[in-house]
């Protein structure tokens, strides 16, 4: 991708852009006088830490700022218009046909009583397609955005999908009237690195076919290298670098970018060595290196089947979700899951959270098979086992301030009195890089990955013995993710720890997993260790999903 935009006039021109929100103590500045141009059919990528003004300043674009936000400074100009300035009616005739959005969160983006084919036919027809091309749109759209059978998908509800597959529904969106600029905010966070590559690449058709210029909002450093021609970094509501993306990638200039930097995993990565870990590695020399550790958990051949509804009654067909799973973690130690979006993944995370009944096999947790367990001992296992959830608005009650949803698990079980429980609260907000003001607040609130944190600081509450996260680091910038995963390996050393680890990000896995599985369509493919699974993979779907992985090839990330 060569950078030949600079000679045109821009697409998008932004000026001394201010952003600020409403509070009880007055106006929050979030965007400080930033300043950005995106040229026809350019790639731009902005990155920066969980807070930082990314989001707010793309959502100033189209004029849906949040709750009190503003605009209190500078222009926004879009073809030479400032949309700071134009009325109602007019931002809403810029978006869909020639500013579309895929946002962050895909269950909360997409109306759950609705199908999705109706919410791809709304953007459509809202943006004056024909009535007669309706159905055929939806279906083209669909399957551009990566969905298989496209026409049965269209006909489904948004529960009915995995979380990676509601995010193609929103990239089907967000490009069904094929925009001159698409704003994507984190389109693929939630998506395997097979299909990411597949949606990256049907972009850059659509750049290359129309001019269609992107703007990506993105965590992921890897992807910022390989896909944007122009990367900005935002820090605390400031543009702190801007230039070519490989340019600033490789050679960082300001401290904040080299930090970023240091910390973004890659392939050549090694394993996050615990405090406590390096403190005794000298006194645990004498032991044999291969002597294993007891199992806490076993799955043994697990099965699960779903019956799938048919269009008429008596026409339904049976879905093999899980497929014979066997794998077994031993005390202390973390259990990668990997696989594409609808390979299994989180439906065994569910069984092994008794969340979901087996159709056949079953769980074993410490000796004992948790589909026997009785009412008390199920209670009991609540406390021992606990998950961090892939959607961090969806499992956090929006009701609740942060302070209840952190120490509700604490009452519940009752443990310690009420200023106890408070100073425990409190340790869990700092343990997830979250301050102690942050208690009063609400899950709106705050930023996708601030809400992430939240629900790890939720899972930790009771210092489990087991802690099954799905995709519970997808959504966090590349600074909050390394501190993240340095905690949970620090706890898993003090606690003796033990994680499935449910992920489609295979250089997190490598930072963290001691063993690796591998899913597909249901079943294990390769079962190994990490070491083995990254330096010598046996099948060729675990070698494609190596190769997959963003910047994979331009050594961009910490080794």
């Amino acid at each position: 991708m060569t950078d030949t935009t600079h000679e045109m006039e821009p697409l998008l021109d932004i000026q001394d852009l201010e952003v600020a929100f409403r509070s009880s103590t007055g106006m929050v500045p979030a965007v400080r006088k930033a300043n950005l141009k995106i040229y026809p059919g350019q790639h731009v990528a902005i990155v920066g830490e969980s807070g930082s003004g990314k989001s707010t300043l793309a959502h100033a674009i189209i004029d849906l700022l949040p709750g009190t936000g503003k605009v209190v400074g500078g222009k926004i100009l879009f073809e030479g218009k400032d949309v700071v300035k134009m009325s109602p009616k007019q931002t809403v005739g810029l978006r869909g046909s020639n500013i579309g959005l895929v946002p962050q969160d895909p269950m909360s983006n997409l109306n759950p009583v609705w199908k999705i084919g109706f919410q791809v036919k709304e953007a459509l027809r809202a943006n004056g397609v024909d009535r007669k091309d309706l159905d055929a749109r939806v279906i083209e759209t669909l399957g551009h955005a990566g969905l298989d059978d496209a026409e049965r998908r269209a006909r489904q509800y948004p529960h009915e999908f995995s979380g990676g597959m509601r995010q193609r529904a929103l990239i089907a969106i967000g490009l069904a009237n094929r925009p001159k600029l698409l704003i994507a905010d984190e389109p693929t966070s939630a998506l395997d690195v097979t299909v990411q590559r597949r949606i990256l690449d049907h972009l850059e058709h659509l750049t290359a076919e129309m001019g269609t210029a992107v703007l990506f909002i993105t965590h992921d450093l890897g992807l910022a290298a390989e896909r944007a021609e122009h990367l900005v970094v935002m820090h605390r509501g400031r543009v702190v670098e801007s230039g070519p993306a490989l340019e600033i990638l490789q050679d960082p200039k300001h401290p904040y970018t080299k930090r970023l930097v240091q910390a973004a995993p890659s392939l050549a990565s090694k394993r996050i060595q615990s405090a406590k870990a390096r403190a005794e590695i000298h006194a645990q020399q004498h032991l044999d290196a291969t002597e294993l550790k007891e199992n806490l958990l076993e799955v043994r051949h697990l099965t699960k089947v779903f019956q799938i509804r048919g269009k008429l009654p008596g026409q339904g067909s049976e879905f093999k979700a899980v497929d014979d799973v066997s794998f077994n973690i031993r005390r202390g130690t973390t259990m990668a899951l990997v696989g594409e979006s609808g390979s299994g993944k989180s439906t065994v995370a569910n069984i092994v959270l008794n969340l979901l009944e087996p159709t056949s096999g079953e769980v074993d947790f410490d000796g004992t098979v948790v589909g026997e367990l009785s009412k008390s001992q199920l209670f009991r296992f609540r406390r021992r086992v606990q998950p961090i959830f892939q959607n961090p608005y969806g499992s956090l009650d929006p009701m609740y301030s942060i302070y209840r949803i952190i120490e509700e698990p604490l009452r519940v079980h009752k443990v310690g009195n009420k200023s106890e429980r408070a100073k425990r609260v409190a340790d869990l907000l700092e343990m997830v890089a979250l301050p102690k003001s942050a208690m009063q607040r609400y899950p709106n609130e705050l930023s996708g990955g601030q809400r992430q944190r939240v629900a790890i600081a939720r899972a930790l509450a009771l210092n489990p013995e087991l802690v099954v996260c799905d995709e519970a680091v997808s959504a966090l910038d590349v600074l909050v993710q390394d501190q993240i995963l340095r905690l949970l390996n620090d706890l898993q050393a003090e606690l003796s720890l033990s994680y499935l680890f449910i992920t489609h990000d295979l250089a997190v896995v490598r930072q963290l997993a001691d063993d690796v599985a591998v899913m597909q369509q249901g079943k294990i493919v390769e079962y190994a260790t990490t070491d083995e699974v990254f330096n010598d993979p046996k099948q060729e779907y675990t070698r494609e999903l190596l190769a997959a992985i963003p910047g994979a090839s331009l050594n961009i990330g910490a080794a």
